[in-house]
């Protein structure tokens, strides 16, 4: 990829630079009004003499793209794939036409800045949102960056968290339309997934959905698998072209195993070095499929990088948190930085992970309404009979949710979520419980205090009386809005994964999250993308010859459950001191006892929800993040 633009350094002595920190990582920012500010100490023009936005590096070579004609000058930020001619040619034909939206079909996913004459910005989200800006005010003036800690400090709103989101994000991270748009800052939004926003020279801010996510019902199965297989291989392509190391996850599954096999067919180098995750004494049982798949390709050099005790969920978490928003992640950390280092003893590489996957091409519980209410009874009991033997569940209980799931509008099941938070479910959310708009909150609900559990149920109502026809926000299926869903929670993944990676000089990278790859998967029809008695059968039909077929028909995933509950153990005494001075019951949204005694049945063996504990151990770090001598959210 061509190397990003070096910004000329920028300085007014006739105005005084923003107040503003250090970001811990690189960043575009910008503080617009009809006289923009100079760009704080250590910033960079993004443009040579144009004021509106700044940069603080050192970006990956790439990262950032910039292209200027005459009356316009955009900027990709993130992974744009597009070569210079293109991007300049496209440009100058926007300027004449003004479509400026026919710029996010570049190869690639990518957030895109474009600047007019007389300072007109707009900004455009990739479609799985991997890539947002945050936006606030300030007085008069919109204040926008890439990173929301920047954005909250401009705005003077670091020292605000948002409380409902917190509390949400720990019980409902399945019903983002609870805090749509909004952030963990208090009065900074997210501009995300295929979203647009125009910001006029006097600050006005207008926001609209350009590209809806949602199926096409005259879309065939045969042209998206032909559509898949060429915007995966050339995605994989344009990569393994440009990068001095490629590497790749290896897990044995299905999609970083496929991605790995494309890219061993491209690079015409040396074999590609393929990594995958083994802890010896809590197996997941990944190794045995890598190790087979691996053997089918000489193209493929696997490295086992294999964990101890130290490597743990739960080991080693940091006194203070440097996530750019709430981390579920941050309790793998330790796992992860094992990753990363072990990938970074052959220098520094473009990282292909599987990260997007799932989310399009795997089966949400939910679809079987999607199926209840468009393929009739005799599909229904077909796949809803062969999907509650696979989990060994009543297929009477399993057809009778989705029915009465496909009888259920949204603004209904909004409402039931208001009484749920009062009554939640007494265990973790299970395979059945998700045959819905989304699973009941969980037994975590209960370490809410009362006024947190009361303000999510008010928001419910409101949301339940505020929701109108199906749109982009609000797909017109259960299963449509859980694929959505899934989509922009891995995209948040891999955006964090990647300002991990960082440090080590790894720049991971996600083909399923590639702007094309999602519109080609989410353009077919669930019920045309999903078969029970077939894994990802649209991934199948599109890599055939491409990647062994024994790849493509595995159906089990890694499970990393007995991990957990052995980090749990180790770091018991760690959690609960954590949780005993927690911001968050500084801020009335948890009961530290309840919470505690949910990490005591996990240290006995018992069910426990550890996707919510990382979830609020994530949000404990973040608000702790300030405490190292930066400005505290």
């Amino acid at each position: 990829m061509p190397r990003p633009a070096v910004p000329a350094a920028a300085t007014d002595p006739r105005r005084p630079s923003p107040v503003l920190p250090p970001p811990d990582g690189p960043t575009i920012a910008g503080l617009l009004s009809p006289a923009p500010a100079p760009a704080p100490r250590g910033a960079t023009l993004l443009w040579p003499g144009e004021p509106l936005l700044w940069s603080w590096g050192p970006w990956h070579p790439g990262e950032v793209r910039t292209v200027q004609c005459a009356h316009a000058r955009v900027a990709a930020i993130g992974q744009c794939l597009a070569s210079e001619v293109t991007m300049r040619h496209d440009l100058r034909r926007a300027v004449q036409d003004g479509r400026w939206e026919r710029l996010t079909r570049w190869p690639g996913a990518y957030l895109l800045l474009v600047v007019r004459d007389h300072g007109h910005l707009t900004a455009y989200a990739d479609p799985a949102g991997q890539f947002p800006l945050y936006y606030g005010r300030h007085g008069h003036h919109t204040v926008l960056s890439t990173r929301a800690r920047t954005a909250a400090a401009l705005s003077g709103t670091a020292t605000r968290p948002d409380t409902a989101v917190l509390a949400a994000h720990l019980v409902c991270p399945a019903v983002p339309e609870l805090t749509e748009g909004r952030t963990a800052y208090d009065a900074i939004r997210r501009l995300g997934g295929g979203q647009a926003l125009q910001v006029a020279p006097s600050g006005r801010c207008t926001r609209w959905t350009y590209e809806e996510v949602a199926p096409d019902p005259g879309t065939r199965f045969e042209d998206s698998a032909d559509q898949l297989r060429s915007a995966l291989s050339g995605a994989v392509a344009l990569r393994t072209d440009s990068a001095p190391r490629i590497t790749s996850d290896f897990s044995g599954g299905l999609d970083s195993t496929s991605l790995a096999f494309l890219a061993a067919r491209t690079t015409g180098r040396p074999p590609l070095d393929a990594f995958v995750y083994h802890y010896p004494d809590a197996p997941a049982g990944d190794l045995a499929h890598a190790l087979a798949h691996a053997e089918q390709a000489p193209s493929i050099r696997l490295a086992v990088t294999r964990g101890s005790e130290d490597s743990l969920p739960y080991s080693g978490l940091p006194e203070h948190g440097s996530a750019d928003q709430p981390d579920p992640a941050a309790v793998i950390g330790a796992r992860q930085r094992l990753r990363l280092d072990h990938i970074a003893r052959g220098g520094p590489s473009i990282h292909l992970t599987g990260e997007g996957g799932d989310a399009l091409l795997a089966a949400p519980p939910s679809y079987l309404g999607d199926i209840a209410a468009t393929a009739g009874l005799r599909r229904l009991l077909s796949e809803g009979r062969a999907l509650a033997r696979m989990r060994q569940l009543s297929p009477a209980e399993v057809v009778l949710r989705a029915r009465r799931l496909a009888r259920t509008p949204l603004h209904q099941a909004m409402s039931r979520l208001a009484s749920r938070l009062d009554e939640p479910l007494d265990h973790p959310p299970q395979w059945a419980d998700a045959v819905a708009w989304w699973p009941d909150p969980g037994p975590e609900t209960a370490w809410l205090t009362t006024g947190a559990r009361r303000h999510l149920a008010e928001l419910a109502k409101e949301r339940a009386s505020s929701i109108g026809p199906p749109s982009a926000s609000a797909p017109a299926t259960p299963g449509t809005r859980a694929v959505l869903c899934e989509l922009r929670t891995s995209a948040a993944v891999q955006a964090q994964f990647t300002s991990t990676a960082r440090a080590f000089g790894i720049w991971p990278h996600a083909p399923f999250l590639d702007s094309e790859v999602v519109r080609v998967c989410t353009r077919l029809p669930l019920a045309h993308r999903i078969d029970p008695f077939t894994a990802k059968p649209l991934l199948a039909a599109a890599l055939a010859g491409l990647v062994p077929a024994p790849v493509l028909q595995r159906r089990t995933k890694g499970d990393y459950a007995a991990e957990n509950y052995r980090g749990a153990r180790r770091s018991a005494p760690q959690i609960r001191a954590r949780l005993l001075r927690s911001p968050l019951a500084e801020l009335g949204i948890i009961e530290p006892a309840r919470v505690i005694a949910s990490v005591e049945r996990a240290i006995a063996g018992l069910p426990a929800p550890f996707p919510a504990l990382d979830r609020l151990l994530g949000a404990d770090l973040w608000l702790t993040a300030g405490d190292s001598g930066q400005e505290r959210p």
